[in-house]
């Protein structure tokens, strides 16, 4: 779990341009250039009904998002993150927040 402060991270979604990423929706970091993990985050997008941003790690915003997030000694490339206002949860301990933010998307 890594804790960190995004106030200067902004959404891109026209909804919540005006909300800092604290108050939006959790971000589900991924690995765009693999086909496994692309797919995986499409289902649990999906899977949330929207909820969970799904942003890939290498895209432009992904890599603000890792740059914003992240120190330098941290390594956000080996597996999926779950973002979740100023906490981050990485890999296999990222997987239950991940079913709890699908289920509340669900629910909302």
């Amino acid at each position: 779990m890594v804790r960190k402060d995004l106030q200067s991270a902004r959404s891109i979604d026209p909804d919540e341009e005006s909300l800092p990423l604290t108050f939006a929706r959790p971000i589900l970091l991924y690995d765009n250039d693999c086909g496994i993990c692309s797919r995986f985050a499409h289902i649990a997008g999906r899977s949330s009904k929207g909820w969970i941003d799904t942003v890939g790690l290498f895209t432009k915003r992904g890599m603000r998002i890792k740059s914003d997030f992240f120190s330098p000694a941290d390594r956000p490339d080996d597996n999926f993150w779950l973002l979740i206002g100023d906490l981050g949860y990485g890999g296999r301990s990222g997987l239950l927040p991940l079913a709890r933010e699908i289920v509340r998307g669900l629910v909302i």
